[in-house]
This record gives C-alpha cells, sequence and structure tokens, in this order.
C-alpha cells in the first residue's frame, strides 16, 4: 500500500505541474496577443500619418510681387502674392494649419493665415477658382487660391537677389520657392516664378 499512496503522490505532483504549465501559456498568449495588437494600432497610424505626408503638397502656379517700379522690393509697402493649387491626389489643406515664410538676405519673416494682409505676420488668401467641394477654410481640390502678404519693414531685395518663399503644411512636405530678383524691375509687377 505504501507504494500504492506514492504513484498517488507523484501523479499529484504531475498535475500540478501540468495545471502551471497551462497557466503560464494562458499569460504568455494574452501578452503575445496585446502586443500584437498594440503593433498593429500602431503601424496603422504611421501609415496613416504617412500617407499625408506623402500625399499632401501645393503646387505654385506664380509668385509675384506689386510696386516693385522703383527696382526693389521694400518692407512695409511692397507685396507678394503666390498662386497655388492643391497637388495632384492631395488631401484638403486647413489653411489656419499652413504657414508662409518668405525669407531674403535682409530678413525672414512667417506669416499665418488671416484676413489683414497689412499686419506683416498675416497672409490673405483670395479664392480665383472654387473647386465643387469649396470651403473657405481649406485649399481643396479644384480651387485656385492667391496668397498674399505685406514683405516685412526693414526688408530690401534688389535686383539680382535671391529669396525664397516656403509654404509649410502641418502635415506634408515643406514647398520651397527658390527665386532670384530679375536683374531689372522696373514695372509696377514683378513676376518671379515660373
Amino acid at each position: 500500500m505504501v507504494y500504492n499512496n506514492k504513484k498517488g503522490a507523484q501523479g499529484i505532483g504531475t498535475l500540478i505541474i501540468f495545471i502551471a504549465l497551462v497557466l503560464v501559456a494562458a499569460v504568455a498568449a494574452g501578452v503575445l496577443i496585446q502586443t500584437a495588437s498594440s503593433l498593429q494600432s500602431k503601424s496603422l497610424d504611421v501609415g496613416r500619418q504617412s500617407q499625408e505626408k506623402i500625399t499632401t503638397d501645393i503646387d505654385v502656379v506664380q509668385l509675384f510681387a506689386t510696386n516693385t517700379s522703383d527696382g526693389v522690393i521694400n518692407g512695409g509697402t511692397d507685396n507678394m502674392t503666390v498662386i497655388v493649387r492643391l497637388g495632384s491626389g492631395s488631401s484638403a489643406i486647413k489653411l489656419s494649419d499652413l504657414l508662409v515664410k518668405f525669407d531674403s538676405q535682409s530678413g525672414s519673416q512667417t506669416l499665418v493665415f488671416g484676413t489683414n494682409i497689412s499686419t506683416e505676420t498675416e497672409y490673405l488668401v483670395n479664392f480665383i477658382i472654387n473647386g465643387s467641394n469649396h470651403n473657405a477654410g481649406y485649399l481643396v481640390e479644384g480651387d485656385l487660391a492667391e496668397f498674399q502678404f505685406q514683405v516685412e519693414t526693414g526688408t530690401s531685395v534688389g535686383e539680382s537677389e535671391s529669396t525664397t518663399v516656403r509654404l509649410i503644411a502641418k502635415n506634408g512636405a515643406v514647398k520651397p520657392i527658390d527665386v532670384t530678383t530679375p536683374p531689372a524691375m522696373v514695372e509696377t509687377t514683378t513676376y518671379l516664378f515660373p
């Protein structure tokens, strides 16, 4: 009988080890499922953000300055105008999330969407053509818009000087427009791009 008691004790010990292994396997499976779910969620977010960065694009149609008959783009009196449209396949761009940055040899200014061109910190948007899904606070497919801003006081861009206008969307690539002013600016309007 002592022999049978030992067998029973070994059977209970084996059962306990088996139950412990099943519990450990269940916990490990739970951790793996939770980790896989978390990684899938993160990868979907990264994919969506990457797609927005790639597909959010602005096409610059034209860039010109006004009041340049004196041969200089003067800060405080002269205006810059950038005519833009949405790039092919691009998602709509919220104008309040779009910055316009103007860099020259004599200064730099950053402008936000606004309604007052004379503040030197805001750019004004006029829609030349409204797309079929036009929304005043957004640049959508089919829209053709002009961004106007006043060059900051103290900035002076003369003939044959390099300047850069950058359009910076919250999502998407920075759109730089590098230009060199013509060697003779004698007209009221000077076209800088294309």
